[in-house]
Parts: C-alpha cells; structure tokens; sequence
C-alpha cells in the first residue's frame, strides 16, 4: 500500500531504485526533460534503464523508445541487469516499448523532419491515451543529425511545453557530435536536465563518469561528478569520487 510519503515522492522526483545513485544525484524531477549525452558504450543506456526500472517501481507508466535492441534483446538486457520489468510491468501494460531500427534506414533531410514530428506526436498520444507519465528515447542522434537546427529547436521547445503542460518526464539520450556546438548549447538550455557520460582509463581498469551539468527542480544538494562501472548483475555500480576526479 502506497504511503502519503511515497505519493508525494512519486510526484515530485523519479528515484532510480540505486540507493547510492539517489543519495547522490536525488533522482529524476517531475515533471522535467532530461537531455542524457555521451559516447558509445559510455553508459548512457544502463543509466536510463536503471531510472525506467526505479519509474516502474514507483507505479510509474512508462513507455520505453529503442533504436539499440529489439524489443525481446531490451526485455533480456534488463532482466539481465537485474532490472526484473518483464514481470509484472511489461506483462500487465505499466511498461510499453518501441523498437525503431533506425542504423538500417538511409536518412535524408525531409525524413529526418518527419521523423521529429512523428516522435513528438506519438509522445503526446501515449501520454494522452495510454496515460504514459515516463517516456524515454534512447537514442534520438539518428533523428537529428540530418535535420535543419529550427527543426531541431522546435522540436525540443515543443516537447518541453508538453512535459510542462501534462506534468511528465521524458528522458533522452543523444551523442554530442551529432549536433554543432552552438546548437547543442541552444538545445541543453531548453531542457531542464543534461547529465553528460564518459569513459576514462585508469590503466587496467576503465571507468565510466556521469557528470551533472544541470538539474532544474532537484530537491537536494546534488554529486555533480560520479564515477561508475557496469556490474553484469547489478547495473550502475558507484565509485569513490576520487576515481572519478583522477
């Protein structure tokens, strides 16, 4: 039985179900649009199933966008992970996911505009419909890198009004290089979180770092830098900061 405590909570921020990482990072606001950075395999992924994970265990509908997988290797790569959703959220409809294979599509100008459009209408009819409160992208950099930079903003503006009319959080992953700096600048002030990933060697052992560079509404003093790797059976796995300043 959900608690007064837990209601408010579930309305205020999205707990990622990591206690380390929630001690140090309090969460995901609602509502919010998060833009996620970082190269391949930085960890950009395990970081955004782990808060889809903690959304769903908090009663959170949430809907699930992949480019990477599948949708039975997404399924299998949580349940992996230790991020048990194939039952009972997958199963009883609290978890929906879409599989675009977007590395097989040849992308044009005219296409990738489409494809904004799409995204951001099939957003607010989940929403709106299916009554989704979480939605997450993981990754849309196949979606803008052939698209106009007013498309690209207008895109973002709009979305973020649908996330501050409905109350909802969407989360996105992107890489950085697909965008000109300038652009990218424009895009992270529209969003309301942008936590950047990287990889460091630390001679035999390499080292992902999730760094905060903004989180608008967070309830709490936050670890703006903290290192991490990727435990097979665990997900996000907390290191000293010290490693992560190395």
């Amino acid at each position: 039985m959900m608690t007064e405590t837990t209601t408010a909570e579930v309305k205020n921020v999205i707990k990622t179900g990591n206690e380390e990482l929630d001690r140090r990072i309090g969460g995901i606001p609602v509502p919010s649009l998060m833009l996620i950075e970082g190269p391949s395999g930085s960890g950009k992924s395990v970081f955004v199933q782990q808060v889809c994970y903690g959304a769903l265990s908090m009663g959170l509908r949430t809907h699930y966008f992949t480019t990477e997988n599948t949708i039975t290797s997404f399924l299998e790569q949580m349940e992996s992970l230790n991020f048990t959703v194939m039952n009972p959220h997958y199963l009883s409809g609290a978890l929906t996911v879409h599989s675009i294979n977007a590395k097989a599509v040849e992308w044009t100008r005219e296409l990738a505009h489409t494809s904004l459009d799409f995204m951001l209408m099939l957003t607010k009819e989940l929403v709106e419909r299916l009554k989704r409160e979480v939605i997450i992208v993981d990754n849309i950099s196949h979606f803008l890198v052939m698209a106009d930079e007013f498309k690209i903003l207008d895109f973002f503006t709009n979305l973020k009004d649908f996330v501050d009319e409905k109350k909802i959080s969407v989360i996105l992953t992107v890489h950085p290089h697909v965008l000109n700096k300038d652009l990218l600048v424009r895009v992270r002030s529209v969003c309301d979180g942008n936590i950047h990933f990287s990889i460091k060697d630390m001679g035999e052992q390499v080292i992902r770092v999730l760094k905060v560079m903004k989180m608008r509404g967070a309830s709490k003093k936050i670890d703006s830098l903290i290192g991490f790797v990727v435990d097979p059976a665990f997900g996000l796995k907390i290191l000293p900061i010290s490693l992560a300043k190395a």
